[in-house]
C-alpha cells in the first residue's frame, strides 16, 4: 500500500499519513531512505497506544524519529 505510490515519486522527503494507527503502514513507510519526515494524522491516541503496548512489533514505526504525530478533530 505504501511502496507503490512512494516508488513513483522522485526522492519523497515529506509523507502526510492519515490514519493508520497500528502503525505497520507507518513502518514501511520509513523504510524508505528518501524520507525524512512523517506526519500522522490520528483522530483518536487510544488505538495507537494500544497497539504499542500490546502489538509493539506492529507500532514499532512510532519509535522512528522522523514521525511526528498531530492528533486531529474532523468535527
Amino acid at each position: 500500500m505504501t511502496h507503490l505510490p512512494l516508488c513513483s515519486i522522485p526522492d519523497p522527503n515529506k509523507v502526510l499519513l492519515i490514519g493508520g494507527g497500528d502503525g505497520g503502514i507507518l513502518w514501511e513507510i520509513s523504510r524508505h531512505a528518501s524520507v525524512s519526515h512523517i506526519d500522522i494524522c490520528e483522530i483518536d491516541t487510544m488505538l495507537i497506544n494500544v497497539y504499542k503496548e500490546f502489538f509493539p512489533d506492529i507500532a514499532n514505526g512510532y519509535n522512528d524519529p522522523c514521525v511526528e504525530m498531530v492528533k486531529v478533530n474532523p468535527i
